[in-house]
């Protein structure tokens, strides 16, 4: 799988259950609030500007999309909705 033009492939890190400080258990569908989601990239394009397969990023969830492979869900991002690289 390569990603085209200026956009990545990322498989989304699962956040599974969180506390908030008054301490209610929030599932991930809860956490909606959240505009940003942490993935790994999984295909890089050329022009990506220092990332590279495997690095760690936050995205903006709202700019992106979904897409199943071989019973996988990936998402695609384009480079300009990255917005920190761990």
């Amino acid at each position: 799988m390569k990603a085209i033009g200026r956009n990545l492939v990322v498989k989304i890190l699962k956040a599974g259950i969180s506390k908030t400080q008054g301490g209610l258990l929030l599932g991930e569908k809860q956490r909606e609030d959240i505009r940003y989601a942490e993935g790994t990239v999984v295909t890089v394009v050329a022009e990506a500007g220092g990332l590279k397969t495997d690095d760690v990023i936050y995205f903006d969830k709202n700019d992106s999309h979904q897409i199943e492979v071989k019973e996988e869900i990936y998402n695609v991002v384009k480079i300009d909705n990255v917005v920190i690289v761990l």
